[in-house]
């Protein structure tokens, strides 16, 4: 059974993380309650339904350890002979079957996540944790004059969160999640024209979907991000058959219908593999409808119609294609033609700088081209892009260095969180983006109880190979060892199997820890302990030092006190 490409779960409904067992079930994340024990802990609607669903899941049993089922390797090249329609399918089915190698698991599960109309804020802030580039990227979009006016400083997803919105955040994810598949192979060429168009048309209909009163502005987004998801796809994958399209439309020249090149080299236009993959992936309901050029729904028809404007603009601000694209776009929402093109004048600005955060000076640029009619048009930050600041490259994973400036923020972030909206979900989630980011701890996790109280499980870890420790670290309680010790410490422990008076290393414990050390400090309401937290640089092999471990120490405490306050917070 092949593993399905990660572009695919991007817009759909299925739950949680899923990840394939030998028997073709599907498995979501282990999760272990605090309901039972800790009612103060649902202090919204969110959080107690969250709760819910960890106590019904906690009750199924133990969770099998995700087995690998060998991932496939998507071909340089898709072969384009058999006939019209048999040459979608084989695409689409090439698509479905195959892992396109670029594509980080993080945009599988951003999509399985931001799909879900119930998912919380701490389950999207985990998938997007354990990916650091991804992670690095979204905050400096949220941090950007576009989505963050007011520049309140955002230093973790979580807050993020709390800051934009959950919706906001997921758009930003699904952008960063695309961006991040494409930025690995260094997109060119026709390639990045279409990522530029895409984010360029997505900042232009949320625009004016907000613009228009409508409250989809986010989903707008997402909707005229992917709508030409099949041409990305096609450019970037096409191998021989993109080449030869390529030379045919260059020959047909400007004035040719691009859809009716398509059609005589491939057999079928672009624009129908992209509905192909829109039904196949599930996109979701509006990239769907804004893939008909008859749709009803004002959000469709302006997600549809940024994209014509787009590619208007090709022609000049003042040409007639892009005055007819505005005509239309202001018809559309039902509001002054005077306002729609000013509106449209200030949305290009923002794309650009959205481009540049999401993808540094090359994406920037491209977007900064899809305004002008020529090169004589085109700004001056467009004609020698440079690599924004932090701008990630595919590269080997690097362990994280302790950052005493992020420690702070962080700490400044949980207090306002405490002050704003108390949910503890979304506390513990910004204490182990502060172990890992900021104490630089390879990894991080927080562990619950059962409801039943016989086990320790693990329901959030960020970090290197996160899910291989989730998955794993799971200790039944009447099997004492260093970890389940832990529960009944009175604050954090530093445990060093090298040390001569380790204990309780059993042969489960190292199997999960490594021959390193490793710190756990319980988590507590009141005198009982609900779980702890654990870290550890197990992955690189580097030690914790004194100052690390206080710095654990000091987060683990700010849990604790959060903890505390939120129940009296419930009591009150």
């Amino acid at each position: 059974m092949h593993e399905i490409c990660p572009l695919r779960h991007i817009g759909t409904s299925m739950i949680y993380a899923f990840m394939p067992h030998s028997d073709h079930r599907w498995s979501h994340h282990s999760c272990a309650s605090p309901f039972v024990y800790a009612p103060f802990l649902c202090t919204d609607a969110a959080s107690m339904a969250q709760l819910r669903a960890w106590d019904a899941d906690c009750m199924e049993g133990p969770e099998e350890t995700a087995k690998g089922n060998g991932e496939g390797t998507m071909p340089a090249t898709v072969n384009a002979e058999p006939a019209p329609a048999a040459r979608l399918e084989a695409w689409v089915e090439t698509l479905d079957e195959s892992d396109v190698p670029v594509l980080a698991r993080t945009a599988r599960d951003v999509g399985a996540v931001t799909g879900r109309e119930d998912a919380s804020a701490a389950e999207l802030a985990a998938v997007v944790l354990r990916d650091a580039p991804l992670t690095a990227r979204v905050l400096r979009v949220a941090n950007s004059s576009y989505y963050n006016p007011a520049a309140v400083p955002i230093s973790t997803v979580s807050r993020a969160v709390i800051v934009l919105g959950f919706d906001t955040v997921r758009s930003i994810c699904l952008s960063a999640a695309v961006v991040e598949a494409l930025a690995a192979s260094r997109p060119e060429g026709r390639v990045l024209e279409e990522l530029a168009r895409a984010v360029h048309a997505a900042v232009q209909a949320k625009a004016l979907e907000e613009a228009r009163g409508g409250a989809r502005g986010e989903e707008v987004f997402i909707a005229a991000l992917l709508h030409r998801l099949g041409h990305m796809v096609f450019w970037w994958r096409g191998g021989e058959s993109a080449e030869r399209l390529a030379r045919a439309l260059e020959e047909a020249g400007r004035e040719a219908e691009p859809a009716e090149v398509e059609r005589a080299v491939l057999g079928f236009g672009l624009d129908r593999l992209t509905a192909a993959l829109g039904r196949s992936w599930r996109l979701g309901a509006l990239v769907e409808a804004a893939l008909d050029p008859g749709a009803r729904d004002p959000a469709a028809r302006i997600a549809r119609g940024s994209h014509a404007l787009v590619a208007a603009l090709a022609h000049g601000w003042e040409s007639p294609e892009a005055q007819a694209a505005l005509h239309g776009l202001a018809r559309e929402a039902g509001i002054a033609f005077e306002r729609v093109a000013r509106l449209a004048r200030e949305s290009a600005r923002h794309a650009e700088e959205t481009a540049r955060a999401l993808g540094g000076g090359a994406l920037a640029a491209a977007v900064a081209r899809t305004t002008c009619a020529g090169p004589e048009e085109a700004p001056a930050s467009a004609a020698a892009p440079e690599p924004a600041a932090g701008e990630e490259t595919a590269a080997p994973w690097v362990a994280p260095e302790p950052d005493p400036a992020l420690q702070l923020r962080i700490l400044r972030e949980l207090a306002a969180l405490l002050d704003e909206r108390p949910n503890v979900v979304l506390m513990l989630e910004m204490v182990l983006e502060a172990l890992h980011r900021g104490v630089g701890m390879d990894r991080a996790l927080f562990a619950l109880l059962t409801p039943d109280r016989r086990f320790l499980r693990a329901k959030h870890a960020v970090g290197a190979d996160a899910e291989t420790l989730r998955h794993a670290f799971r200790f039944p309680l009447d099997e004492p060892n260093a970890i389940v010790s832990a529960l009944e410490a009175g604050g954090a422990v530093l445990v060093d199997p090298a040390a001569d008076d380790a204990a309780g290393l059993t042969p489960g414990v190292l199997a999960v820890t490594g021959a390193g050390p490793f710190c756990v400090m319980p988590l507590r309401v009141g005198r009982r302990a609900i779980g702890l937290l654990y870290a550890d640089r197990r992955p690189s092999g580097r030690p914790i030092d004194a100052e690390s471990f206080a710095a654990f120490r000091q987060f683990g405490q700010q849990a604790n006190l959060g903890l505390a306050a939120l129940e009296l917070r419930r009591r009150t």
